[in-house]
């Protein structure tokens, strides 16, 4: 690649700063609600990565994340679910228009895998949606992930213990999600350019597809045992294919 193009490609990501250059506005897809988007500045932040700090596994979080998981399988991405703490629930998931083929949960065997298998996702332009139960990644692997999230332009989303808030992260949104009484999410803002830390918002809990999405097994795509990493390969080799098939 010459180095024009590459100077350029560094010149227009968004986390790239310039002296005495005006600041570039960061470039979102909207969440599908006025309240969320509002407080998030326009949306959901893309080529970034968003870590969503739930406070536990099936209080509604993934019913935030519908409408781009819609949004992207329409388009012919692949939505990727790596380690979630349970399956799925295929009708819930049909009934919010998204598309079952183009869902592909994976499930990894150990620390190493799960950040390689996620970089590939990120780099191979799926929408990664992680789980972190299972391993706690460093802020040196949340930076890797930043970087492929930047290069590709897509947005990727790791769901964290609401215990790793104190924990510093390189992701560019961070975004705490807890019940805010039996009937709201409280979503709380705790990392957002332009966006002061602790500024929230409660938003009604969609009973329908909140816990379902979260916690019944999903009788269409069964879980895949991730993809093996030999010592010896290399990052390109086909990993398109892998993620295509």
């Amino acid at each position: 690649m010459p180095n024009t193009e590459i100077i350029t490609r560094l010149l227009t990501r968004h986390d790239t700063w310039r002296g005495q250059h005006q600041k570039t506005t960061q470039r979102t897809i909207s969440s599908g609600q006025d309240q969320v988007d509002q407080l998030l500045k326009g949306g959901w932040p893309t080529a970034s990565v968003t870590e969503l700090l739930v406070q536990y596994p099936g209080i509604g979080e993934l019913s935030l994340l519908l409408p781009i998981i819609k949004h992207y399988c329409q388009n012919n991405h692949l939505a990727v679910w790596l380690d979630p703490p349970y399956q799925p629930y295929a009708p819930a998931l049909a009934a919010a228009g998204i598309t079952l083929q183009k869902t592909l949960i994976v499930q990894s065997k150990s620390h190493r895998e799960w950040l390689w298998i996620a970089e590939q996702c990120i780099r191979n332009n799926a929408l990664l949606l992680a789980w972190t139960k299972k391993t706690t990644p460093s802020y040196t692997d949340i930076r890797k992930l930043q970087l492929a999230a930047a290069d590709s332009g897509h947005p990727a989303f790791l769901f964290t213990a609401i215990t790793q808030l104190s924990a510093s992260s390189p992701a560019t949104l961070r975004l705490e999600v807890d019940t805010g009484g039996e009937k709201n999410l409280r979503l709380c803002v705790r990392k957002l350019r332009g966006v002061a830390p602790g500024e929230q918002i409660l938003i009604p809990r969609d009973r329908d597809l909140g816990p379902q999405c979260s916690l019944t097994k999903l009788p269409v795509n069964s879980s895949h045992s991730a993809i093996s990493v030999p010592t010896d390969i290399p990052r390109s080799t086909t990993t398109s294919q892998r993620l295509n098939a």
